[in-house]
């Protein structure tokens, strides 16, 4: 099958599964939104377990480049910390926000060693490390701990989002970060530090 033609199932699965759940979608569904046969499924993808894995991965990798792209334009990289919350604002006030599909995952597939729970976690092991990169460039002691504390703050944001439907968790998310980094940036500038 054409690279086209299985991005094309991965975008219709990744459609049905935000909007329906992973459970809920089955796979005859899937077929009929993509136009293709069973056998392209399982020939590409191997089981449905692997095709959400395959739907996971792209939905981070498209959240991360468009976070990065979002924040691109800052020079200052505090300023692009801080722009990661309103970018995720302005994601949580579009029509297509369905709310996060890596804690939905998480949610259906229980078990932490299913292929669908790791694909969750390494998502937010990107999204730790795309913070950490940013925490190294603004030059932030321990920025290990912090990007962490940032990825599980913007997590968290994602998830309230979900219940609520503004962006109001997104600028609360924000204020925390501001907490967090200003804390950071008094750790490297006292002088017990030196």
């Amino acid at each position: 099958m054409p690279p086209s033609k299985k991005q094309h199932l991965v975008s219709c699965a990744r459609r049905l599964f935000e909007t329906e759940g992973f459970h809920t979608t089955g796979i005859e569904r899937i077929l009929d939104e993509a136009n293709v046969a069973k056998m392209t499924l399982y020939n590409n993808f191997g089981s449905k377990d692997m095709l959400i894995v395959a739907v996971l991965n792209d939905a981070s990798h498209d959240m991360l480049g468009r976070l990065s792209t979002s924040v691109s334009h800052l020079s200052d990289p505090y300023d692009q910390i801080l722009g990661i919350f309103d970018a995720l604002a302005g994601w949580y006030n579009s029509a297509d926000y369905c709310g996060c599909m890596f804690q939905a995952a998480v949610a259906e597939f229980p078990d932490p060693d299913s292929e669908p729970a790791k694909a969750a976690h390494a998502h937010l092991e990107r999204l730790t490390a795309l913070f950490e990169d940013l925490c190294h460039k603004a030059e932030l002691d321990d920025s290990e701990t912090l990007s962490s504390m940032l990825a599980m703050i913007a997590s968290g944001s994602n998830c309230t989002a979900r219940q609520i439907r503004t962006d109001l968790p997104a600028r609360h998310a924000r204020q925390i970060a501001e907490i967090l980094l200003e804390r950071a940036c008094a750790r490297r500038l006292s002088p017990a530090s030196a």
